[in-house]
């Protein structure tokens, strides 16, 4: 197995010939304009250009930092990935003419030559606007391949869930979990 962290929760996992790309984001800027909003503070580690072929996207929520349609349209132009998205999320993917998605609610499977994708509870929330909170689920990944299984947390506070998947899967080789974002806690302490 290989792990590369590109950047922020973006992520290539690489097992045997399968190439799992998580949380996708090689845009300047987190925003749904190009000029505005938070501003990446590193370059990416590996350059989309020089990426392998993708079989799976996984995208955890829709927010800007986590579900970039720039680079999406970017993957999807060179074929052949499947994408992966939590409850109620392929429409906007699809109106983007990215193809190839399924949606999975947490508890819910899908099966990928070489290996098994299941959509795991998270403590977040979804935004892309100010009018469409909580419209489409957030999660995270249990990947299970045939000899090890791999967690992808996506963004999350720390809950319960992480026991109850544990109990369902069994211990991960690797837990990709997120760091950071808790303050204002005003603001952040449900997430």
């Amino acid at each position: 197995m290989r792990i590369t962290l590109v950047n922020h929760s973006t992520v290539l996992i690489q097992q045997r010939k399968s190439n799992i790309l998580t949380d996708p984001i090689w845009s300047e800027r987190a925003s749904p304009v190009s000029w505005l909003g938070p501003r990446r503070r590193r370059k990416p580690g590996v350059r989309i250009d020089d990426l392998p072929d993708i079989d799976a996207v996984l995208i955890s929520h829709n927010h800007y930092d986590h579900l970039d349609l720039r680079t999406l349209r970017q993957i999807a132009a060179r074929g052949r990935s499947t994408f992966i998205v939590a409850a109620s999320g392929a429409r906007l993917l699809r109106s983007e003419k990215i193809e190839l998605v399924h949606e999975l609610d947490w508890g819910e499977s899908l099966t990928l030559p070489g290996f098994n994708v299941h959509c795991v509870p998270a403590l977040h929330f979804s935004a892309r606007g100010i009018l469409d909170r909580n419209k489409t689920l957030w999660c995270g990944y249990a990947i299970e391949f045939p000899e090890r299984l791999v967690y992808f947390a996506g963004d999350t506070g720390f809950g319960s869930h992480f026991a109850q998947i544990r109990e369902k899967f069994g211990a991960p080789q690797l837990a990709l979990l997120p760091i950071g974002a808790y303050e204002p806690r005003w603001f952040m302490s449900p997430a």
